[in-house]
Parts: C-alpha cells; sequence; structure tokens
C-alpha cells in the first residue's frame, strides 16, 4: 500500500473513532523510547498510557481495564504498552511517586511498582512508597540514592511536556499509535482524553492493529 492510501485508511480510522466520541488530536510522530515499555516480541501497533500516580480514574483504569488490554494484547504480541508520566500540580504526591516507579524501573522493577502504587493511592507517603520498592523485591539502598539524587525528575518533565505538547493537560488519557518503521518514533494515531469504556479501548485497538 502506497503512502497516500495508507493516509487515507488512517484518516478513516480517526474518522470512526472521532465519531465514537474519543478525542482526534493524531497524526504527530513521537519518541517514547525512554518510557517504561511492556511488550512481548515486535508489535507495531503501540497503547501510550498517559498517567498520575494519585488520579482515582487513573487507578480505575489500571486496576480494571489494562489488565484485560494485558490479556487480551500485550501478552500476545499484538500491541506494546507504554507508561508516559503526567503527575498534576492538584496531586502533591504524584511526582514523588512517579520518582518511586522510575527508580523501581531502574532495577526492572517499573510495573509491579505501577500496579503497587495503584492498588494503594491513598498511601503513597515517602516512608510508604520505600515500603512499596521493597515489596516488590528491589535493592533498597540502590533506590533509596536513586530517590534521595532526583534521578528521574528531568525524565518526568520531559514526559509532562510531551503530554502538554500533544494537547493533554488531564489525567488519564490513553494514545493509540504504530511504530514507525525503520525509526524510534511512534505515529500517533488517535487520543483518548479520559478513561473510556474497555470497550471503546478494544474497539480502537481491533481498528488499529487491522491498519496494513
Amino acid at each position: 500500500m502506497n503512502r497516500i492510501a495508507k493516509s487515507l485508511v488512517i484518516f478513516g480510522l480517526l474518522v470512526v473513532l472521532a465519531a465514537s466520541g474519543a478525542s482526534a488530536k493524531g497524526g504527530r510522530k513521537i519518541r517514547v523510547d525512554d518510557d517504561p515499555s511492556l511488550k512481548n516480541g515486535s508489535p507495531t501497533a503501540v497503547l501510550i498510557e498517559v498517567s498520575d500516580f494519585q488520579c482515582p480514574w487513573c487507578g480505575k483504569g489500571a486496576r480494571e481495564v489494562l489488565p484485560r488490554i494485558h490479556e487480551k494484547y500485550v501478552k500476545n504480541g499484538k500491541v506494546e504498552l507504554v507508561y508516559v508520566d503526567l503527575p498534576l500540580q492538584m496531586h502533591s504526591q504524584a511526582f514523588n511517586a512517579a520518582q518511586a516507579a522510575a527508580c523501581a524501573g531502574d532495577q526492572a522493577k517499573f510495573w509491579e511498582m505501577h500496579d503497587v502504587l495503584f492498588a494503594n493511592q491513598k498511601a503513597l507517603g515517602d516512608a510508604q512508597l520505600r515500603g512499596y520498592a521493597e515489596k516488590v523485591g528491589v535493592d533498597l539502598a540502590v533506590f533509596d540514592k536513586c530517590v534521595a539524587g532526583r534521578k528521574h525528575d528531568g525524565a518526568i518533565r520531559e514526559d509532562m511536556r510531551l503530554a502538554q505538547s500533544l494537547g493533554i493537560f488531564g489525567t488519564p488519557a490513553y494514545l493509540l499509535g504504530r511504530r514507525v518503521a525503520g525509526s524510534d518514533q511512534v505515529e500517533i494515531v488517535q487520543v483518548m482524553d479520559g478513561l473510556p469504556p474497555y470497550e471503546e479501548l478494544e474497539r480502537g485497538l481491533d481498528a488499529l492493529i487491522a491498519l496494513p
């Protein structure tokens, strides 16, 4: 399929998704290779979770929607799941929670920490974050040094700038995109603001996967 035909297919998908109530902000190419990723193999389709660990709707999505996405799409290599931080100013503990998750990620425990934080959103104080890190099995000395040194502040703020450049100022948001062949970029096809029903994400992902 040539570039013009492919563009028409993508445009058609945008129209269908926009008609379903999703927000159409697609078309941008972005880099997310420095962000936590969960995948099996090398899928072309990408679901980007833009989230805040203290956001109630983000927690609901992480607990109730993403496990179903993981089971149907991520485990079998159809979709790559990527996490992008957008800690909101109104959530006083969200930035430190993002820092703790990133420090756990340095020890390959990001997704375990992700799940624990979203399971305990009303208890995200510094001592509690350290307790969750211990629970997921990280080396606490290394974790403490990472947190104390604010190692990931720059990366978290870069995520925030990326989200805002896409017109995303609230959480959660879910970006549907495709890996651009031969590059480190993801082409955003659709942005869904807020927490869509699982069935809406499912329809979007099925349409995304079906693209040539």
